[in-house]
């Protein structure tokens, strides 16, 4: 224990370990950066059970709605006869 303190005791070995140390550092966020653009976290196998509804004068986006286009007139949904759907109604088949 006596010779590590002796080696951090000279200023210059403690630059030459910050130096390494950083350096290790660096290299390890570069390969978690290389590694998660590689292989991406896998898509939830529940995707389409999903469903996202608005109200009347609002938007809404579920998951994965990055980078879509979303066009709002302002009118809702019109059912059978011309009614004003409920969000609760649009799943629902006929």
């Amino acid at each position: 224990m006596g010779s590590l303190w002796s080696i951090l005791a000279k200023p210059k070995n403690r630059a030459v370990l910050s130096w390494i140390g950083s350096g290790l550092v660096v290299i390890a966020a570069g390969i978690w950066a290389v590694v998660t653009y590689i292989w991406p976290p896998h898509a939830s196998t529940h995707e389409d059970a999903s469903v996202v509804c608005a109200q009347q004068g609002s938007i809404a986006a579920g998951r994965n709605a990055s980078g879509n286009t979303i066009t709002f007139n302002g009118g809702a949904p019109a059912g059978a006869g011309g009614q004003v759907v409920s969000c609760a109604d649009t799943g629902k088949k006929p």
